[in-house]
């Protein structure tokens, strides 16, 4: 067994969250960071190199976003993992925190806010559904300004507050970029198929994403509507962000997992600065800073926790400005390596995979799978695949069908199939490593946590007999339950991607990909973990599953997280959950 306090090293590794916002002047950067045993709000002075934390000690806060003056700081922060996001406003100047709206509806965590200092934008179901609305600050009234019947995300103010760009879940996995004026009037569809509009500084042009056959980076002139594409390759480019005079986009690309960043001209695409970084992922945004001469951005791998780190043209050197304690790198990390498969019809299936030392063709292993659906394993800090390795478990991570990353077509491949195609890549996962000799047929669990935790059920229902254990975290088992209860957005994209259980076809596909009424059929032990609080996958669903395990006589192990959400944000939570599963799959992977 593995020692608490190894453990408790990567467990409690201070990590910086994927967003950052940089004041107007450019000087200074806020963002989150998991040091003060919740995720905390912190600002630094790049002048300087001080770092403060502003969000109140004990309490959970997310999305920091700058006022327009650079005089405050707003953020969010939701109840206990509810996600109906109270937003706050942080004066810098005389360093006093005030409530700004108090929420009892679901919504979304990031605001923008307008020049005028009186207005912020939000998504919010205080409507029935997940809306983007205006807060008048002073009056703490929330007008709804969409009507179409689209699942909305974040919105943009223009740089002079006249109109607004956001970026709505349309149909499928799709989004497209829409345009309006403040009052929501004039609404128009900008891009079909993109996402995370930003405006250029003198709010002529936008530039986003768009889902082609991969994601590319374009340009959209808001008067005459056309658009122009800065990179387009068979690998994804995202998260676009302009330099102060309007002159470069930084952006990100994804090289079949391996992440940089672009700078290049916004006029032609003409790249002048390529930031490579090591092995690894940039997990935000990046932003230019220091008037353009550098830029800032969060970038993680399997030895180094998510950092915040800025790159500076001139010389060419990289600082981070968030480094983890120096007793991490005592730590013997393993290396992962990148592979690729073949599942269900020929299908490659692209796959990260952690070797233990001890791997070996009678040697445990352990199959996690992200969740999402649309997300992908690259090589992150993950300290639970370095946990699992350190007690002889080899570990692969598939990027199943419907993972990002790989293009539109293999992101759509899951639609209605949920819960049977992906299942399937994962499976085939664990056959690779069995005929590379890397594991042993008889030793092997499976984990995840969201859709991986719904998926890991469905490897233990649908598939028994090839499994010894298996860790569900934050999961849904009955689609029809989660249905119900779920967020509306959420509620909207199964509407979209299994169908209506009010239809023949769609009920029937609900109960076919839903474990629950196939529960009789798992035999091996299972572990359930969940948060009281979770919006997305509510803790009545492990309750059931847990109830139904029972009932049957199958070992298993439930802990509801009283104080959680969707995810374990509290640190202590977190760390308790990583030894509870480092020590269910010792036990039952690593017995005789």
């Amino acid at each position: 067994m593995i020692a608490s306090h190894v453990i408790d090293l990567l467990s409690r590794a201070p990590e910086v969250e994927p967003h950052i916002n940089v004041s107007p002047d450019g000087m200074r950067a806020t963002f989150v960071r998991n040091d003060a045993g919740v995720h905390a709000i912190h600002v630094l002075d790049l002048a300087s190199g001080a770092i403060d934390r502003i969000s109140p000690a004990g309490v959970g806060c997310d999305a920091p976003h700058f006022s327009r003056d650079g005089r405050a700081v707003f953020f969010a922060r939701d109840h206990n993992g509810d996600e109906c996001w109270d937003l706050y406003r942080h004066s810098l100047e005389t360093r006093s925190t005030e409530c700004l709206l108090v929420q009892h509806s679901a919504g979304n965590a990031n605001v923008d806010a307008a020049p005028d200092h009186a207005h912020l934008l939000l998504t919010s179901a205080v409507h029935g559904r997940f809306t983007l609305c205006e807060l008048t600050i002073d009056m703490q009234r929330v007008k709804p300004l969409t009507t179409h019947a689209f699942a909305d995300g974040a919105g943009i103010y223009s740089p002079d507050g006249a109109w607004i760009a956001f970026d709505a879940h349309t149909s499928g996995q799709d989004s497209s970029i829409f345009i309006m004026r403040r009052d929501g009037s004039e609404l128009r569809e900008l891009v079909r198929n993109g996402a995370q509009p930003c405006w250029s500084p003198d709010g002529t042009r936008i530039a986003f994403h768009a889902m082609r056959d991969s994601d590319d980076i374009g340009v959209c002139d808001v008067a005459t509507g056309m658009l122009h594409w800065l990179a387009e390759s068979r690998w994804d480019e995202r998260q676009a962000s302009w330099s102060p005079d309007g002159r470069l986009l930084a952006y990100i690309k994804n090289d079949n997992g391996a992440h940089s960043i672009i700078v290049a001209r916004a006029d032609d695409g003409a790249v002048v600065a390529h930031v490579a970084p090591a092995d690894g992922v940039i997990d935000s945004t990046p932003r230019f800073a220091r008037n353009g001469e550098s830029v800032l951005f969060i970038f993680s791998n399997h030895r180094t926790p998510g950092a915040l780190f800025e790159f500076a043209f001139a010389s060419g050197t990289t600082k981070n400005w968030t480094p983890a304690p120096l007793e991490i790198e005592t730590f013997d990390f393993v290396t992962p390596f990148v592979t690729r498969y073949e599942s269900e019809h020929g299908l490659q299936v692209p796959a990260i995979v952690y070797p233990s030392r001890s791997a070996g063709p009678t040697a445990p292993a352990v199959l996690i799978i992200h969740g999402g659906p649309t997300w992908a394993y690259h090589n992150f800090w993950h300290p639970m695949t370095q946990l699992l390795a350190a007690i002889g478990c080899t570990v692969i991570g598939p990027n199943y069908r419907g993972s990002t990353g790989y293009g539109r077509a293999y992101q759509n491949a899951n639609r209605y199939d949920l819960g049977r195609g992906d299942v399937l890549d994962c499976i085939a996962g664990v056959d690779w490593l069995i005929d590379q000799k890397l594991a042993g047929r008889d030793r092997i669990g499976v984990t995840g946590a969201s859709q991986g935790g719904y998926m890991t059920m469905m490897c233990l229902a649908k598939h028994p007999g090839r499994w010894r254990a298996g860790s569900s975290l934050i999961g849904y088992f009955n689609y029809f339950t989660e249905f119900a209860t779920e967020r509306e957005d959420l509620q909207y994209w199964d509407l979209q991607n299994m169908g209506d259980p009010a239809t023949p076809e769609g009920e029937a596909r609900f109960r076919e990909r839903s474990p629950i009424f196939f529960i009789d059929n798992v035999t091996a032990p299972v572990q359930l973990l969940a948060g009281r609080n979770d919006p997305r996958c509510p803790a009545a669903e492990t309750e059931d599953v847990h109830r139904a395990l029972t009932q049957r006589g199958i070992p298993v192990d439930i802990k509801i997280y009283e104080d959680e959400g969707h995810g374990f944000v509290k640190v202590d939570n977190f760390v308790d959950a990583a030894a509870r599963r480092v020590a269910f799959f010792d036990r039952h992977l690593n017995a005789p």
